[in-house]
């Protein structure tokens, strides 16, 4: 069973495999709509390495968490203000606050 779910993970399993995912997911959240960011500052900002935003950037694209910004040098990444994945991650964030303040 363990190798079928690396095989086909979930979409949880997707987002959670890579703790570096999740740092860069964690800062998003915390960044105000339409942000804009390079590779460099997502780096920084996240708390991960440039190799590790190289590595998950097509994810985060595919994710519609992150879109390119236009005819920028060096390449910008905007926070996608209609995300739905950070709009249900926001959710989930606050339902796990909820139960655990109690």
């Amino acid at each position: 069973m363990d190798e079928l779910r690396d095989e086909y993970p979930s979409g949880w399993r997707i987002l959670v495999q890579n703790e570096s995912v999740g740092y860069i997911l964690d800062m998003l959240m915390d960044s105000l709509p339409r942000s804009e960011f390079t590779k460099s500052e997502l780096a920084e900002k996240s708390g991960v390495s440039r190799q590790s935003v190289y590595t998950h950037l097509d994810l985060l694209l595919v994710l519609g968490v992150l879109e390119p910004v236009d005819d920028t040098s060096p390449e910008r990444y905007r926070v996608c203000h209609s995300s739905e994945l950070l709009e249900l991650l926001h959710q989930i964030n606050g339902t796990v606050n909820e139960r655990l303040a109690r």
